[in-house]
């Protein structure tokens, strides 16, 4: 907890408690007076449950309330062990015995008065007092932010991707996965920790070894830490889904266990603590593992029965353990994969296994440095083992921190140094030792480990591949607090989405103020596509952009899921503009931008659909499919999803002297009966008719890198035979650069527009765009040239379309 922290919180603590003298004043019985009572002692203990909570969570957290102190309430805290904080418990009972003298005090004043009248002037003042407290306790502003953090789902989608992993391998590898409880990669910088982990030094020279994965809100404890790895998906868990069971664990998450098992993999886990705290065995059974051992698993064996400690078996007991496990696995037919996780460099002091009773580092004053050191030890004999019986020749093996050393443990502010991440080196067959910079988090883990394992590189979830080409959260989003906030903002979304849906049953309501859907208690964000059974039940949610013309793929719309994942008889509600729906009923274009719904099958003649009433209104969803139905019908209801909702995209790979490789550019031209209404670059929109000439432009700076910037140059006269003749190079040259910054590539781009009825009448004379002269009202039209002037790319589309294109400059 910071100091900041404390004082505030004791503060207020003080201030409530004074209160009293003023609630004491103003005792009084009868009705009013045993209501007043009765407020007070609530609020008495509300308060003293807040603040004593705050205090403990503090502790573990560094930030108060969190997702994890949450996430502990929703599931419990069955297997921990609680002797190392003894201290949190009796400072959380001093208050609450505190405040019950205070409470006892108080009733006792109030069952013995026999005023009549009630002090207004002491009511007041002790009114003002516990206003004081919650206005100053840290705990009040921390609750109120976590549960009223605005949730809205946009963006979701874009970055979202379901994993598919179509890649088959002959000989697939094998998998060990080292999870390292809290043992970050500033744990082996040399500076800060010299000598304390020479054999995971040893190891990283064989190893691909990563040296920017962030840690993400929601990945910041160990179960959380191995969902983000496995899933691509953080753990964040708020009380909106009344759908929320623990029989099983985000079951419609797609992990990493999953895929495995779907490519033939045995899957097992072990760890020294119990499977059952904070739902690991859980997660593991329900996401592919067959074989899932703890604490209570391994005594049964009488594997460490009388060497355990507080938590579970000591890391020389697991990992001798391991490598019998492994060598069983060896003679299996069929790919495996074990995963494990150790205990010994538990906070807050750390379990010294007894090889290492001896065994310190430098001067042994630091238990949890010693118990690091140990563990380094222990898994550079077990490495050694590994390597000498082959098992490196056809098995890929992973260490990594689970998360980022909490803020409880003595070695906090000499972490905090240099900026902090977590540890993830890969090494095994196949693998060519190096080192990966680039900017990731742990989402990132499992679709880099999977391209490792020769499926390829794809995305999982929010998470992509540290070897691949797409950018990652942590590079889309380059802030800390801008990625925690987005992700924050996604927390209902993915509560929702993957931890179950609710069922339509009867009405239900479309709230044109919230775009919410309600479902009874549960509510769903909308612009979203909703697929369901006619039983009602949800099986998955697309949920939409409400900018659609900012996506960078059709995958990441709704009307891509219409036009190539249902089938033509799947019920569907579909909540979206309403010049977007009028793809499947004309009737709704002339609402425009408002907001429609449709219900029913892409081939029922039966379907439902409407304008979203200002006030709301109930729907009652259609749950047959019935028998008229037209299989023609959706065939065209498809071709016109791909025409009007969907963009047809195109590269371009230019290449530039500057050796830079620059951030790529998506460039959108839309046509005038295309659903998708604005064209733009680089989400910088233009001019909805009209054709525009821009240019993308760069500065490069030794402290900040390459930077690029949109610059519009105004609409190009091409339809006016009065106008003089079009010169791009003139224009141009009216609109100089600033001195630090270089023109990348030029751009003409937008929409011919109704003044063009007779077609392009001037066309520029200093440029031949052979298409141009080609063009009608309402088409779109894309051209670029380089920094010469050279023609590079020159498209049109059909007015019910929209083309995009994307740029890449020195990355092909």
């Amino acid at each position: 907890m910071s100091l900041g922290n404390n004082v505030w919180t004791f503060l207020s603590i003080a201030l409530y408690l004074t209160s009293f003298y003023f609630f004491f004043k103003c005792v009084k019985r009868g009705v009013a007076g045993t209501f007043i009572a009765v407020i007070v002692v609530v609020i008495s203990v509300v308060f003293s449950l807040l603040s004593g909570g705050y205090l403990v969570s503090d502790w573990f957290t560094g930030v108060g309330f969190d997702d994890s102190v949450f996430y502990h309430l929703r599931f419990g805290v069955k297997g921990a062990d609680f002797s190392d904080f003894y201290f949190l418990m009796l400072t959380f009972a001093s208050l609450q015995l505190t405040f019950l003298v205070f409470i006892v005090k108080y009733i006792r004043k109030y069952i013995s008065s026999q005023r009549q009248k009630i002090k207004w002037i002491p009511l007041f003042e002790g009114a003002v007092m516990v206003f004081c407290a919650f206005f100053c306790a840290p705990a009040s502003s921390n609750l109120f932010v976590y549960i009223f953090f605005a949730q809205d789902a946009e963006g979701f989608s874009t970055y979202f991707i379901k994993p598919q992993i179509q890649t088959s391998v002959e000989h697939p590898k094998n998998i060990i996965y080292f999870y390292l409880e809290s043992l970050e990669k500033n744990y082996m910088n040399e500076e800060l920790f010299p000598g304390l982990l020479p054999e995971l030094h040893k190891i990283e020279s064989e190893s691909v070894s990563f040296s920017n994965v962030g840690q993400t809100v929601g990945a910041n404890w160990t179960i959380a830490g191995m969902v983000s790895s496995q899933c691509g998906l953080p753990l964040l868990s708020l009380f909106t889904n009344n759908n929320f069971h623990m029989d099983n664990f985000m079951p419609n998450a797609i992990c990493l266990g999953d895929i495995l098992k779907s490519k033939g993999y045995h899957l097992e886990f072990m760890g020294g603590a119990e499977k059952d705290f904070s739902g690991k065995g859980l997660f593991y059974s329900s996401h592919g593992f067959s074989n899932i051992q703890g604490k209570k698993e391994f005594l049964k064996e009488h594997v460490g029965y009388n060497y355990i400690n507080k938590w579970g078996l000591y890391d020389d007991t697991l990992y001798d353990m391991i490598i019998q496990r492994v060598r069983a696995l060896r003679k299996a037919k069929k790919p495996w994969g074990l995963f494990s996780i150790n205990i010994g460099t538990h906070q807050p002091e750390g379990f010294l296994a007894r090889q290492c009773k001896d065994f310190k580092y430098r001067d042994g004053s630091d238990n949890l440095l010693n118990a690091v050191h140990c563990t380094d030890r222990l898994l550079g004999q077990l490495y050694k083992k590994l390597k000498d019986e082959g098992v490196l020749n056809d098995t890929v093996i992973v260490f990594a921190s689970d998360h980022l050393a909490p803020v409880m443990v003595k070695t906090y502010d000499t972490l905090n140094k240099v900026e902090r991440h977590n540890l993830l080196m890969i090494t095994g067959a196949g693998v060519t030792p190096g080192q990966n910079n680039r900017t990731g988090t742990t989402l990132d883990i499992s679709p880099t480990l999977l391209n490792y394992l020769q499926f390829g590189s794809h995305p999982i979830a929010l998470g992509r591949d540290l070897n691949g080409n797409l950018p990652t959260l942590a590079e889309r989003l380059t802030s800390q607090n801008r990625r925690d906030k987005k992700l924050f903002a996604w927390r209902t979304v993915i509560d929702m989405s993957f931890w179950g849906y609710p069922e339509f049953k009867g009405n239900i309501t479309l709230d044109s103020q919230s775009r919410q859907i309600y479902i009874g208690d549960d509510k769903i964000k909308y612009p979203s596509l909703i697929r369901y059974t006619p039983t009602g039940k949800i099986e998955e949610i697309y949920y939409g952009n409400e900018h659609p013309e900012a996506s960078e793929d059709n995958l990441y719309l709704p009307a891509y899921y219409l036009a190539n994942g249902i089938s033509n008889n799947q019920l569907f509600l579909w909540v979206d503009t309403c010049r977007t729906l009028s793809t499947l009923n004309r009737d709704l274009r002339k609402f425009d931008q408002q907001y429609c719904f449709y219900n029913g099958s892409l081939s029922s003649k039966h379907s439902t659909s409407g304008l979203v009433s200002t006030g709301g209104g109930n729907l009652i969803i259609q749950n047959e499919v019935g028998t008229d139905f037209s299989v023609e019908q959706a065939k065209n209801y498809r071709q016109k999803l791909q025409n009007l909702n969907l963009i047809r995209w195109d590269t371009l790979h230019l290449l530039s002297e500057s050796t830079s490789i620059f951030p790529s550019n998506e460039l959108l031209a839309s046509g005038s009966d295309s659903a998708i209404k604005k064209s733009a670059i680089s989400g910088t929109e233009v001019a909805e008719s009209g054709l525009t000439l821009a240019r993308i432009v760069y500065e490069s700076q030794s402290n900040t890198g390459v930077t690029t910037y949109v610059e519009n140059l105004g609409p190009l006269s091409v339809c006016d035979k009065t106008a003089a003749p079009l010169q791009i190079k003139s224009l141009i040259k009216n609109s100089p650069l600033d001195n630090a910054y270089k023109p990348l590539f030029y751009i003409v781009i937008g929409t011919v527009d109704v003044k063009c009825q007779e077609g392009i009448l001037n066309p520029p004379v200093d440029l031949h765009l052979q298409n141009l002269s080609r063009l009608t009202v309402g088409t779109p039209y894309i051209a670029i040239t380089d920094p010469d002037f050279n023609i590079k790319y020159e498209n049109a589309g059909q007015a019910d379309q929209m083309i995009g294109l994307k740029v890449t400059v020195n990355d092909k």
